[in-house]
């Protein structure tokens, strides 16, 4: 499977060709860290599919379910086999940064999301 790459504001790249799609360990990478952003009921095909952003960031005490949640949404996409590690960080100009480590079918792969 090809997938078109992101750039660094999460935009398609184009203008290269097949030079633009992405295969392997960076399209399952890419493939997690767009699950991670994407809110639930995006999807109309899977509204299950994705993390109810709204509803766990307005309430207080939802740390240990936000990254279960995080956890869900990596181990079921395609591509990865298992064996998540989850580390969250939140800046002091209230950045949160989210550092994924999981096996894939192409082997460990690790991930940093910091523009939620």
């Amino acid at each position: 499977m090809k997938v078109r790459a992101l750039d660094k504001n999460n935009d398609w790249v184009f203008g290269k060709g097949r030079n633009n799609y992405i295969a392997g360990a960076n399209l399952v990478a890419q493939k997690v860290a767009t699950r991670i952003k994407s809110f639930k009921n995006d999807n109309p095909l899977n509204t299950e599919a994705n993390i109810d952003w709204i509803d766990l960031l307005g309430r207080k005490g939802t740390e240990e379910t936000i990254l279960d949640e995080i956890e869900r949404v990596t181990l079921t996409t395609e591509g990865v086999t298992g064996n998540v590690s989850i580390h969250a960080s939140v800046h002091r100009d209230r950045v949160q940064k989210i550092e994924l480590s999981y096996d894939t079918t192409y082997g460990r792969q690790s991930t940093e999301i910091t523009d939620l």
